[in-house]
Protein backbone atom coordinates (compact mmCIF):
# COMPACT_ATOMS: atom_id res chain seq x y z
CA UNK A 1 0.00 0.00 0.00
CA UNK A 2 1.13 3.61 -0.60
CA UNK A 3 0.22 4.90 2.78
CA UNK A 4 2.17 4.20 5.80
CA UNK A 5 1.14 1.06 7.77
CA UNK A 6 -1.19 1.96 11.32
CA UNK A 7 1.04 1.10 14.21
CA UNK A 8 -0.64 -1.22 16.19
CA UNK A 9 -2.06 0.96 19.26
CA UNK A 10 -3.44 3.52 16.37
CA UNK A 11 -5.48 0.63 14.55
CA UNK A 12 -7.00 -0.58 18.66
CA UNK A 13 -7.52 3.32 19.11
CA UNK A 14 -9.18 3.76 15.61
CA UNK A 15 -11.08 0.33 15.59
CA UNK A 16 -12.59 0.89 19.25
CA UNK A 17 -13.83 4.49 17.73
CA UNK A 18 -15.09 2.79 15.02
CA UNK A 19 -17.00 -0.16 16.60
CA UNK A 20 -18.30 1.06 19.64
CA UNK A 21 -18.52 4.79 18.89
CA UNK A 22 -21.76 6.37 17.67
CA UNK A 23 -22.06 7.72 13.90
CA UNK A 24 -19.17 8.96 12.28
CA UNK A 25 -18.93 12.18 10.83
CA UNK A 26 -16.79 12.61 7.70
CA UNK A 27 -17.40 16.64 6.62
CA UNK A 28 -13.89 17.09 8.24
CA UNK A 29 -11.90 14.02 7.77
CA UNK A 30 -9.57 14.43 5.43
CA UNK A 31 -9.35 11.58 2.27
CA UNK A 32 -6.68 9.88 4.09
CA UNK A 33 -8.08 9.79 7.30
CA UNK A 34 -11.17 8.11 5.82
CA UNK A 35 -8.94 5.69 4.15
CA UNK A 36 -7.29 4.62 6.87
CA UNK A 37 -10.09 3.56 8.77
CA UNK A 38 -11.99 2.06 6.05
CA UNK A 39 -8.63 -0.27 5.54
CA UNK A 40 -9.21 -1.09 8.90
CA UNK A 41 -12.44 -1.63 8.66
CA UNK A 42 -11.72 -3.86 5.71
CA UNK A 43 -8.76 -5.83 7.59
CA UNK A 44 -11.20 -7.24 10.27
CA UNK A 45 -13.04 -8.92 7.62
CA UNK A 46 -12.84 -12.44 7.74
CA UNK A 47 -14.93 -13.69 5.35
CA UNK A 48 -12.13 -14.27 2.18
CA UNK A 49 -15.38 -14.73 -0.25
CA UNK A 50 -16.40 -11.44 0.10
CA UNK A 51 -13.52 -9.71 -0.42
CA UNK A 52 -12.84 -11.68 -3.65
CA UNK A 53 -16.11 -11.80 -5.10
CA UNK A 54 -16.36 -7.81 -4.61
CA UNK A 55 -12.70 -7.28 -5.90
CA UNK A 56 -13.64 -9.21 -9.01
CA UNK A 57 -16.52 -7.02 -9.77
CA UNK A 58 -14.30 -3.98 -9.72
CA UNK A 59 -11.11 -5.21 -11.38
CA UNK A 60 -11.18 -3.97 -15.59
CA UNK A 61 -11.15 -7.20 -17.57
CA UNK A 62 -7.57 -9.02 -18.26
CA UNK A 63 -6.53 -7.52 -14.93
CA UNK A 64 -5.25 -10.69 -13.85
CA UNK A 65 -3.28 -11.27 -17.64
CA UNK A 66 -0.02 -9.54 -16.14
CA UNK A 67 -1.13 -10.03 -12.75
CA UNK A 68 -1.85 -12.70 -9.38
CA UNK A 69 -4.45 -12.62 -8.05
CA UNK A 70 -5.02 -11.07 -4.36
CA UNK A 71 -3.34 -13.76 -1.96
CA UNK A 72 -5.20 -11.77 1.35
CA UNK A 73 -6.82 -8.11 2.11
CA UNK A 74 -3.96 -6.46 2.39
CA UNK A 75 -3.08 -7.50 -1.47
CA UNK A 76 -6.32 -6.32 -2.27
CA UNK A 77 -5.75 -2.86 -0.94
CA UNK A 78 -2.52 -2.66 -2.84
CA UNK A 79 -4.02 -3.44 -5.80
CA UNK A 80 -7.49 -1.45 -5.41
CA UNK A 81 -4.94 1.82 -5.41
CA UNK A 82 -3.03 0.67 -9.02
CA UNK A 83 -6.26 0.42 -10.70
CA UNK A 84 -6.77 3.49 -12.86
CA UNK A 85 -9.87 5.67 -12.50
CA UNK A 86 -11.50 8.54 -14.33
CA UNK A 87 -13.02 10.58 -11.33
CA UNK A 88 -10.66 11.67 -8.48
CA UNK A 89 -13.79 11.42 -6.06
CA UNK A 90 -14.77 7.95 -6.77
CA UNK A 91 -11.82 5.40 -6.96
CA UNK A 92 -11.90 2.06 -7.14
CA UNK A 93 -11.84 1.93 -3.09
CA UNK A 94 -14.93 3.26 -2.91
CA UNK A 95 -16.84 1.17 -5.47
CA UNK A 96 -15.35 -1.59 -3.60
CA UNK A 97 -16.46 -0.55 -0.52
CA UNK A 98 -19.93 0.46 -1.16
CA UNK A 99 -20.24 -3.48 -3.31
CA UNK A 100 -18.90 -5.17 0.74
CA UNK A 101 -21.93 -2.83 1.85
CA UNK A 102 -24.31 -4.84 0.08
CA UNK A 103 -22.85 -8.34 0.75
CA UNK A 104 -25.27 -9.79 3.66
CA UNK A 105 -22.47 -12.04 4.86
CA UNK A 106 -20.27 -9.08 5.98
CA UNK A 107 -20.85 -8.39 9.92
CA UNK A 108 -23.64 -5.59 10.76
CA UNK A 109 -21.53 -3.50 12.48
CA UNK A 110 -19.12 -3.10 10.03
CA UNK A 111 -21.22 -2.84 7.23
CA UNK A 112 -22.82 0.00 8.90
CA UNK A 113 -19.82 1.70 9.62
CA UNK A 114 -18.89 1.67 6.07
CA UNK A 115 -21.57 3.56 4.90
CA UNK A 116 -20.93 5.84 7.36
CA UNK A 117 -17.83 6.49 5.53
CA UNK A 118 -19.01 6.25 2.05
CA UNK A 119 -21.31 9.60 3.13
CA UNK A 120 -18.27 11.73 2.97
CA UNK A 121 -18.61 14.86 1.17
CA UNK A 122 -16.97 15.07 -1.45
CA UNK A 123 -18.38 11.37 -2.21
CA UNK A 124 -21.81 12.98 -1.95
CA UNK A 125 -20.94 15.80 -4.46
CA UNK A 126 -19.79 12.80 -6.69
CA UNK A 127 -22.80 11.00 -6.97
CA UNK A 128 -25.61 14.08 -6.90
CA UNK A 129 -23.26 15.45 -10.23
CA UNK A 130 -23.89 11.67 -11.62
CA UNK A 131 -27.45 11.49 -10.61
CA UNK A 132 -29.07 14.38 -12.60
CA UNK A 133 -27.03 13.46 -16.12
CA UNK A 134 -28.53 12.19 -18.67
CA UNK A 135 -26.49 8.81 -19.04
CA UNK A 136 -26.38 6.61 -22.11
CA UNK A 137 -25.68 3.13 -21.06
CA UNK A 138 -24.24 0.56 -23.45
CA UNK A 139 -24.53 -3.69 -22.70
CA UNK A 140 -22.09 -5.21 -24.95
CA UNK A 141 -23.16 -8.95 -25.96
CA UNK A 142 -20.10 -11.41 -27.41
CA UNK A 143 -21.01 -14.58 -28.74
CA UNK A 144 -17.41 -15.95 -30.28
CA UNK A 145 -18.10 -18.87 -32.63
CA UNK A 146 -16.15 -22.22 -32.14
CA UNK A 147 -16.39 -25.46 -34.05
CA UNK A 148 -19.31 -25.66 -36.19
CA UNK A 149 -21.99 -24.14 -34.49
CA UNK A 150 -21.50 -23.99 -30.93
CA UNK A 151 -21.22 -19.72 -29.49
CA UNK A 152 -19.33 -18.62 -26.51
CA UNK A 153 -20.77 -15.89 -24.66
CA UNK A 154 -19.18 -12.57 -22.40
CA UNK A 155 -20.36 -9.20 -21.81
CA UNK A 156 -19.67 -6.21 -20.40
CA UNK A 157 -21.40 -3.03 -19.72
CA UNK A 158 -20.53 0.44 -19.90
CA UNK A 159 -22.65 2.47 -17.35
CA UNK A 160 -20.97 6.03 -18.76
CA UNK A 161 -20.61 6.07 -22.61
CA UNK A 162 -18.85 9.37 -22.15
CA UNK A 163 -16.18 7.66 -19.72
CA UNK A 164 -13.58 7.01 -22.46
CA UNK A 165 -10.86 5.42 -19.79
CA UNK A 166 -10.93 1.80 -21.04
CA UNK A 167 -10.08 0.88 -17.61
CA UNK A 168 -13.04 2.51 -16.05
CA UNK A 169 -15.50 2.67 -18.80
CA UNK A 170 -16.14 -1.23 -19.17
CA UNK A 171 -17.44 -3.51 -16.58
CA UNK A 172 -16.94 -7.39 -16.56
CA UNK A 173 -20.53 -8.85 -16.20
CA UNK A 174 -20.41 -12.30 -14.64
CA UNK A 175 -21.85 -14.79 -16.99
CA UNK A 176 -20.67 -17.71 -14.68
CA UNK A 177 -19.46 -17.76 -11.41
CA UNK A 178 -16.30 -19.50 -12.68
CA UNK A 179 -15.48 -18.73 -15.89
CA UNK A 180 -15.67 -15.65 -17.79
CA UNK A 181 -17.50 -17.29 -20.67
CA UNK A 182 -19.64 -19.75 -21.21
CA UNK A 183 -21.42 -21.90 -24.53
CA UNK A 184 -24.03 -20.26 -25.15
CA UNK A 185 -27.49 -22.84 -24.28
CA UNK A 186 -30.51 -21.43 -25.56
CA UNK A 187 -32.98 -22.54 -23.11
CA UNK A 188 -30.73 -21.06 -20.28
CA UNK A 189 -30.78 -17.76 -22.25
CA UNK A 190 -33.73 -16.16 -20.64
CA UNK A 191 -31.96 -16.58 -17.04
CA UNK A 192 -28.71 -15.83 -18.37
CA UNK A 193 -30.61 -12.04 -20.11
CA UNK A 194 -32.12 -11.68 -16.47
CA UNK A 195 -28.82 -11.84 -14.68
CA UNK A 196 -27.17 -9.84 -17.06
CA UNK A 197 -29.60 -6.80 -17.18
CA UNK A 198 -30.37 -7.48 -13.11
CA UNK A 199 -25.95 -6.53 -12.72
CA UNK A 200 -26.02 -3.48 -14.70
CA UNK A 201 -29.38 -1.97 -13.33
CA UNK A 202 -28.63 -2.72 -9.36
CA UNK A 203 -25.29 -3.40 -9.38
CA UNK A 204 -23.98 -0.72 -11.56
CA UNK A 205 -26.80 1.74 -12.29
CA UNK A 206 -28.57 1.56 -8.77
CA UNK A 207 -31.61 2.56 -10.21
CA UNK A 208 -30.30 5.78 -12.09
CA UNK A 209 -32.37 6.67 -15.29
CA UNK A 210 -30.29 6.09 -18.41
CA UNK A 211 -31.06 5.06 -22.08
CA UNK A 212 -29.88 1.49 -22.62
CA UNK A 213 -28.65 0.09 -25.86
CA UNK A 214 -27.49 -3.66 -26.24
CA UNK A 215 -25.17 -3.91 -28.73
CA UNK A 216 -25.24 -8.34 -29.82
CA UNK A 217 -21.71 -9.44 -30.94
CA UNK A 218 -22.32 -11.80 -33.61
CA UNK A 219 -20.05 -14.13 -36.36
CA UNK A 220 -21.06 -12.90 -39.86
CA UNK A 221 -23.26 -15.60 -40.61
CA UNK A 222 -25.29 -14.86 -37.27
CA UNK A 223 -25.58 -11.18 -38.05
CA UNK A 224 -29.47 -11.81 -39.49
CA UNK A 225 -30.56 -14.18 -36.31
CA UNK A 226 -33.39 -12.49 -34.59
CA UNK A 227 -31.21 -11.63 -31.48
CA UNK A 228 -34.27 -8.49 -31.01
CA UNK A 229 -36.71 -11.18 -30.28
CA UNK A 230 -34.59 -12.46 -27.51
CA UNK A 231 -36.95 -12.43 -24.45
CA UNK A 232 -36.56 -12.76 -20.82
CA UNK A 233 -38.86 -12.53 -17.49
CA UNK A 234 -38.67 -9.44 -15.18
CA UNK A 235 -38.45 -9.76 -11.12
CA UNK A 236 -42.54 -9.47 -11.67
CA UNK A 237 -42.81 -12.46 -13.82
CA UNK A 238 -43.60 -10.79 -16.89
CA UNK A 239 -42.28 -12.10 -20.37
CA UNK A 240 -39.71 -8.97 -21.94
CA UNK A 241 -38.90 -8.86 -25.36
CA UNK A 242 -35.32 -7.24 -25.48
CA UNK A 243 -36.22 -5.40 -28.96
CA UNK A 244 -39.15 -3.35 -27.71
CA UNK A 245 -37.43 -2.82 -24.68
CA UNK A 246 -34.50 -1.25 -25.53
CA UNK A 247 -33.07 -0.41 -28.61
CA UNK A 248 -30.88 -3.56 -29.92
CA UNK A 249 -28.40 -3.30 -32.29
CA UNK A 250 -25.92 -6.14 -34.11
CA UNK A 251 -22.29 -5.49 -34.59
CA UNK A 252 -19.77 -8.04 -36.45
CA UNK A 253 -17.52 -9.97 -34.15
CA UNK A 254 -15.24 -10.99 -37.42
CA UNK A 255 -14.65 -7.02 -37.57
CA UNK A 256 -12.86 -6.92 -34.08
CA UNK A 257 -10.04 -9.26 -35.47
CA UNK A 258 -9.65 -6.60 -38.70
CA UNK A 259 -9.10 -3.70 -36.17
CA UNK A 260 -5.15 -3.06 -37.13
CA UNK A 261 -6.07 -4.34 -40.56
CA UNK A 262 -6.53 -2.07 -43.94
CA UNK A 263 -10.44 -2.98 -43.36
CA UNK A 264 -9.87 -1.30 -40.13
CA UNK A 265 -9.10 1.56 -41.48
CA UNK A 266 -11.91 1.85 -44.05
CA UNK A 267 -14.20 1.01 -41.18
CA UNK A 268 -13.03 3.74 -38.87
CA UNK A 269 -12.53 6.11 -41.71
CA UNK A 270 -15.84 5.78 -42.34
CA UNK A 271 -17.63 5.96 -39.12
CA UNK A 272 -15.87 9.24 -39.09
CA UNK A 273 -18.14 10.70 -41.67
CA UNK A 274 -20.90 9.16 -39.92
CA UNK A 275 -19.54 11.36 -36.61
CA UNK A 276 -19.53 14.34 -38.89
CA UNK A 277 -23.56 13.93 -40.20
CA UNK A 278 -23.98 12.55 -36.87
CA UNK A 279 -27.17 15.30 -36.59
CA UNK A 280 -28.19 15.40 -40.05
CA UNK A 281 -30.71 13.84 -41.92
CA UNK A 282 -29.22 10.97 -44.17
CA UNK A 283 -28.14 11.96 -47.98
CA UNK A 284 -28.93 9.98 -51.09
CA UNK A 285 -24.90 10.02 -51.71
CA UNK A 286 -24.52 8.33 -48.27
CA UNK A 287 -26.70 5.24 -48.78
CA UNK A 288 -26.61 2.33 -51.35
CA UNK A 289 -29.50 0.06 -51.83
CA UNK A 290 -29.67 -3.39 -52.56
CA UNK A 291 -33.17 -4.44 -53.90
CA UNK A 292 -32.74 -7.55 -56.13
CA UNK A 293 -30.71 -10.19 -54.87
CA UNK A 294 -28.39 -10.65 -58.42
CA UNK A 295 -25.66 -8.33 -57.95
CA UNK A 296 -22.09 -8.58 -58.41
CA UNK A 297 -20.37 -8.53 -55.19
CA UNK A 298 -17.34 -6.47 -56.89
CA UNK A 299 -19.03 -3.97 -57.83
CA UNK A 300 -21.04 -3.46 -54.72
CA UNK A 301 -17.68 -3.47 -52.68
CA UNK A 302 -16.15 -0.14 -55.21
CA UNK A 303 -19.31 1.46 -54.74
CA UNK A 304 -19.75 0.93 -50.44
CA UNK A 305 -16.22 2.27 -49.98
CA UNK A 306 -17.54 5.59 -50.58
CA UNK A 307 -20.63 5.15 -48.12
CA UNK A 308 -21.96 4.96 -44.93
CA UNK A 309 -25.31 2.60 -45.20
CA UNK A 310 -26.50 -0.25 -46.73
CA UNK A 311 -30.35 -0.63 -47.09
CA UNK A 312 -31.30 -4.04 -47.90
CA UNK A 313 -34.92 -4.78 -48.84
CA UNK A 314 -34.68 -8.12 -50.90
CA UNK A 315 -34.23 -12.18 -49.62
CA UNK A 316 -30.92 -13.55 -50.12
CA UNK A 317 -29.76 -17.17 -50.77
CA UNK A 318 -26.97 -18.17 -48.62
CA UNK A 319 -24.61 -17.69 -51.26
CA UNK A 320 -25.68 -14.17 -52.55
CA UNK A 321 -25.78 -13.26 -48.19
CA UNK A 322 -22.10 -14.32 -48.52
CA UNK A 323 -20.99 -12.16 -51.05
CA UNK A 324 -22.86 -9.30 -49.24
CA UNK A 325 -21.10 -9.77 -46.31
CA UNK A 326 -17.50 -10.12 -47.87
CA UNK A 327 -18.34 -7.10 -49.12
CA UNK A 328 -19.04 -5.17 -46.49
CA UNK A 329 -16.52 -5.95 -44.15
CA UNK A 330 -14.14 -5.52 -46.67
CA UNK A 331 -15.67 -1.41 -47.34
CA UNK A 332 -15.75 -1.48 -44.06
CA UNK A 333 -19.50 0.26 -44.44
CA UNK A 334 -20.42 0.62 -40.68
CA UNK A 335 -24.38 1.36 -40.97
CA UNK A 336 -27.00 -1.57 -42.56
CA UNK A 337 -30.63 -1.38 -42.11
CA UNK A 338 -31.59 -5.22 -43.55
CA UNK A 339 -35.10 -6.41 -43.79
CA UNK A 340 -35.50 -10.24 -43.63
CA UNK A 341 -38.51 -10.72 -45.50
CA UNK A 342 -38.81 -8.61 -49.06
CA UNK A 343 -39.90 -5.41 -48.38
CA UNK A 344 -42.66 -4.77 -50.88
CA UNK A 345 -44.53 -7.85 -49.20
CA UNK A 346 -44.75 -6.45 -46.27
CA UNK A 347 -47.42 -4.79 -44.43
CA UNK A 348 -45.91 -1.37 -44.17
CA UNK A 349 -43.14 -0.92 -47.18
CA UNK A 350 -42.85 2.68 -47.06
CA UNK A 351 -42.06 2.78 -43.66
CA UNK A 352 -38.17 1.35 -44.46
CA UNK A 353 -37.65 4.62 -46.64
CA UNK A 354 -38.77 6.23 -43.75
CA UNK A 355 -36.23 5.37 -41.22
CA UNK A 356 -34.25 7.36 -42.94
CA UNK A 357 -35.90 10.30 -42.89
CA UNK A 358 -34.70 11.68 -39.45
CA UNK A 359 -31.17 12.79 -38.03
CA UNK A 360 -28.66 9.86 -38.04
CA UNK A 361 -28.66 9.37 -34.74
CA UNK A 362 -32.04 8.59 -33.96
CA UNK A 363 -31.91 5.74 -36.21
CA UNK A 364 -32.06 3.03 -33.64
CA UNK A 365 -34.84 4.66 -31.94
CA UNK A 366 -36.86 4.71 -34.61
CA UNK A 367 -35.73 0.65 -35.45
CA UNK A 368 -37.36 0.09 -31.73
CA UNK A 369 -40.44 2.33 -32.99
CA UNK A 370 -41.43 0.07 -35.90
CA UNK A 371 -40.38 -3.24 -33.68
CA UNK A 372 -43.15 -1.53 -31.06
CA UNK A 373 -45.55 -1.16 -33.72
CA UNK A 374 -45.28 -4.81 -35.19
CA UNK A 375 -49.18 -5.73 -34.31
CA UNK A 376 -48.68 -7.96 -37.39
CA UNK A 377 -46.30 -11.04 -38.76
CA UNK A 378 -45.90 -8.97 -42.30
CA UNK A 379 -45.00 -5.50 -40.38
CA UNK A 380 -41.72 -4.20 -40.75
CA UNK A 381 -40.83 -4.34 -37.13
CA UNK A 382 -41.31 -8.10 -36.68
CA UNK A 383 -38.25 -8.71 -39.91
CA UNK A 384 -35.82 -5.01 -39.10
CA UNK A 385 -32.14 -5.89 -38.70
CA UNK A 386 -29.89 -2.83 -37.46
CA UNK A 387 -26.38 -3.43 -37.87
CA UNK A 388 -24.44 0.07 -35.74
CA UNK A 389 -20.76 -0.56 -35.72
CA UNK A 390 -18.85 2.12 -33.81
CA UNK A 391 -15.51 1.00 -34.12
CA UNK A 392 -14.94 3.34 -31.01
CA UNK A 393 -16.75 1.26 -28.46
CA UNK A 394 -14.61 -2.01 -28.56
CA UNK A 395 -15.44 -4.87 -25.77
CA UNK A 396 -11.40 -4.93 -23.99
CA UNK A 397 -10.50 -8.32 -25.09
CA UNK A 398 -6.50 -8.78 -25.11
CA UNK A 399 -7.41 -11.90 -27.45
CA UNK A 400 -8.57 -9.77 -30.14
CA UNK A 401 -6.45 -6.59 -29.63
CA UNK A 402 -3.25 -7.74 -31.47
CA UNK A 403 -4.50 -9.82 -33.90
CA UNK A 404 -4.15 -8.94 -37.24
CA UNK A 405 -6.30 -11.26 -39.07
Amino acid sequence: MSEEKLSSESQQDILKDLLVGGNLTTRDITQQNIKNQINLLLLNISDDDAINKAFSKIAPDGWFDWRDKPKDVNDVLEQLEEIPYSNPNNPALLKFVYLLTQDNNIPQTICQKLKQLLTNESFEASSKTTSVQSLHSYLLIQLRSEGSRELYVKAWFIPDDTIQDPWERFKPLTVNEQQPEIPLEREKLPVLLSNLLQQCFEEYLQGQSTQLTIEIFLPRDRLCDEVEKWVYQDSEGFDITIGTEYQVVVRSYDRLKQLRTQQGSYWRRNWETVQLTWKDVPCCEQVITISQACFDPNKLRKLLVEKIILKICCNLSNLERNGLLSAIHSAGTPIIIWSRCEVNSLKNPEHFDALLEKPLHELSACVRKQRLAADHEMHLGNHLVLLWDDPNRIPPNPALEFSAS
